[in-house]
């Protein structure tokens, strides 16, 4: 697995996607950047830990590894993260 590769964050209808490298850092700074957001206290709860977790770098990548695009409803909205260039394929 590679720690170091790019993701691309997205927020559809809200913000415009941006691209991350896949960190600890840069997911607790995205969970940072949604967690005042309306949402129930269970997607709370699910968001935070899919993007703050132990795991939460791990399990994206087996997430993205499967499926092109691990989306994680919240309030009205969705987060949506996928890898930034397809082309390059899963991590090695």
């Amino acid at each position: 697995m590679r720690a170091d590769h790019e993701i691309r964050v997205e927020i559809p209808g809200s913000r415009p996607p941006l691209v991350r490298t896949l960190s600890p850092d840069a997911l607790e700074s995205l969970w940072n950047s949604i967690c005042c957001r309306p949402m129930s206290r269970l997607q709370r709860e699910i968001l935070e830990r899919a993007l703050t977790g132990p795991c939460a770098e791990r399990n994206i990548v087996r997430h993205l590894a499967a499926h092109p695009c691990l989306v994680l409803p919240f309030g009205d909205c969705e987060l949506r993260i996928s890898w930034a260039n397809t082309a390059e394929g899963a991590p090695a």
